[in-house]
């Protein structure tokens, strides 16, 4: 699941907040430019996450389980690798308007941990 944190920049010191991962259920994308934050939810995702779901031999998460299984019981779709899940998220996502790409992963500076220092106030689930 998704975790927050409060990080300052050890080369200007602007302060600000890393978020990651996902929740229960969305899934959090970022620009790779300009760090721009997007929430994509399963539900706007539709078949898409159920052709993923149906592919897990676990539920996505404990608090969608008995959801997650009825998916998996009865939808009928093609079911769809993690890697090709992902991929067609970002697809779906599209373009930032600052020109950057929507992905899954963190921006570059916010991966490197030589350029953060973390705050006092460690992480919190989303």
């Amino acid at each position: 699941m998704g975790t927050s944190y409060n990080a300052i920049c050890k080369k200007c010191g602007t302060k600000y907040q890393i978020s990651s991962g996902g929740g229960f259920i969305f899934h959090k994308l970022h620009c790779d430019q300009c760090g721009m934050e997007k929430d994509i939810s399963f539900m706007e995702l539709g078949d898409l996450h159920k052709r993923y779901l149906k592919g897990l031999k676990v539920p996505y998460c404990m608090a969608t389980a008995n959801h997650d299984k009825f998916v998996q019981e009865n939808y009928n779709g093609e079911i769809i690798s993690e890697e090709q899940y992902h991929k067609e998220i970002e697809i779906y996502a599209g373009k930032c308007d600052c020109g950057g790409i929507i992905n899954l992963k963190l921006r570059q500076d916010a991966q490197n941990a030589d350029l953060l220092k973390l705050s006092q106030t460690l992480t919190r689930v989303l």
